[in-house]
Order: C-alpha cells, then structure tokens, then sequence
C-alpha cells in the first residue's frame, strides 16, 4: 500500500462526502420551505375562499361555518404579521354595518393581503403604496344591460 497517496485519498473523499451531505441538507431544507409554502397558499386560498361566500347576499350559516374554520386555521401556519392583520380586519367587520366605512374597511383588507403575499415571499415585491384590494359579491340572475 502506497501510504503517500492514503492522506490525499481520505481528505478528497472527506470533501467529497462532506461537500454531498451539504448539498443534501440544502436541497431538503429548500424542499421543505416549498412544501410548507405550498400548505400555506392551499389554507390562503381556503381562507379566501370562505371569505367570499360570507360576503353580500349569499351569506348563510354553513358559510358562516366554514369561514370561521378557515379563519381559526390560519393561525396554525401564518406569520404573525398576518395574523395580526387579519385579527384587525376580523374586528373591524365585527362592528355594526352602520359603522364599517367601505375604505376603511379595504385599507384593513389590503393590508392583510399584503401581508399575506409576504408571506409566501412572492416575486416581484408588491409596491404597498400603489397596492388595493377589495371584495365583490357573486350576484345571483345577472343580466346583461
């Protein structure tokens, strides 16, 4: 056995293996940052999605059901930058109609889309000074003019 090239030999399989476990640990924390990503835009989107059908006319028990299910469950998973938001938008809808102005009421919602879309670190960044949002209700039997 040559005892010369044994040094060398354990070092470039030492960089080797080494060089592959941080590329392995990389790629599994990369992989599991989109996956958590992922998680977060399907209850997002459920969120959403339970936002809107408590909104305008189609208001009804079960949606008022599933939107406080997708509201307690964004608290398992978002920033808490969102969370506050959305505690502030939940709390400014909860007063009397009478006393919810309409932009006041998209100033809070925007903010928590914002918010939202930090987040899940979208790309391009949004430009929060040009940014607004807001909601609009499915009507039943449109008809065209």
């Amino acid at each position: 056995m040559n005892w010369q090239l044994l040094g060398p030999l354990l070092v470039t399989v030492a960089v080797a293996v080494g060089g592959w476990f941080i590329g392995h640990v990389l790629t599994k924390s990369r992989d599991r940052q989109a996956e958590w990503r992922k998680e977060k835009l399907v209850q997002y989107k459920e969120y959403f999605a339970a936002l809107a059908g408590v909104v305008g006319s189609h208001y009804n028990e079960e949606s008022s059901k599933r939107y406080a299910i997708a509201y307690n469950t964004v608290g398992l998973f978002a920033s808490q930058e969102v969370i506050e938001c959305l505690h502030a938008y939940q709390e400014y809808t909860q007063l009397d109609a009478s006393k919810v102005g309409l932009d006041e009421h998209d100033k809070r919602l925007t903010r928590l889309v914002l918010a939202i879309r930090r987040d899940l670190h979208l790309r391009p960044a949004d430009r929060v000074d040009t940014f607004s949002f807001h909601l609009i209700s499915a009507r039943a039997n449109q008809t065209k003019a």
